[in-house]
């Protein structure tokens, strides 16, 4: 086994994904991670502006999955699990889930995000950066947020940090080693035993905020798009299409 890629700690910088795809482009090793305790030009999902308060952690790591270009759409979800991962490491898992598709909750409300990004690196190879967001001290109550100090866990900055990166590269080399062509595959039973509003009733929103549907909350299909029965009649949104919100 080779050497444990570097873990970089950074009191404040721009984005940590920014830092992460630089040195991706430049050939950084799978696992190689960013983490600040500060972020100046965080985003978020759809380019949307991430609030990065002092006092939670902000941790981008390189990943190479080797998968086809079938299964990439996948990758998010092999993302969240790791945070899970971490967090069970630590033996604060018990009251975290995922919200489709892209954000981590506990108690209902959001402990933290997560951002996907694609480049490719100076030989026109692909990576991609998995950024993530996780509320410790400060947590915007006004918009549902939670932080870890409110579950009762405070573990250390680094110590999270390194057990989130590990928990994301091993669950994303697990996923890409797993047979299979759709993006959930090796996953996905997993994936939904962790997902938030389940059998419940939810809206989809268009990016706009636009409701598109409203019903059950059925499931999460192979592909990794939100199955919705609207009233005896199931949709399918990709993360691309739409949110969710409990309704």
């Amino acid at each position: 086994m080779g050497a444990t890629p570097p873990l970089r700690i950074v009191e404040k910088t721009g984005s940590t994904n920014d830092d992460a795809l630089a040195l991706g482009r430049m050939g950084a090793a799978a696992g190689t991670a960013v983490a600040a305790r500060r972020q100046t030009a965080g985003r978020g999902r759809r380019g949307h502006v991430w609030e990065s308060p002092v006092g939670n952690l902000y941790l981008s790591v390189v990943l190479k999955p080797e998968v086809s270009p079938s299964r990439l759409p996948g990758l998010a979800a092999a993302c969240g699990l790791g945070v899970l991962d971490g967090f069970r490491e630590l033996g604060i898992a018990n009251e975290v889930q995922l919200k489709w598709p892209n954000d981590v909750l506990a108690r209902s409300r959001k402990l933290g995000g997560i951002l996907v990004e694609a480049a490719r690196d100076k030989c026109g190879k692909t990576f991609a950066v998995c950024g993530v967001g996780i509320n410790l001290e400060s947590a915007p109550h006004e918009l549902g947020g939670i932080g870890l100090a409110e579950l009762g866990s405070t573990p250390s900055f680094s110590v999270l940090a390194e057990a989130l990166r590990g928990g994301i590269a091993a669950r994303v080399d697990a996923w890409a080693g797993a047979d299979g062509l759709c993006p959930l595959d090796g996953i996905r039973e997993d994936y939904l035993a962790h997902l938030a509003w389940l059998g419940e009733k939810v809206v989809a929103l268009s990016p706009e905020g636009e409701p598109l549907a409203s019903g059950i909350f059925e499931t999460v299909d192979p592909w990794g798009r939100a199955v919705i029965d609207a009233v005896g009649d199931p949709r399918s949104f990709s993360a691309e299409q739409a949110s969710l919100r409990p309704a």
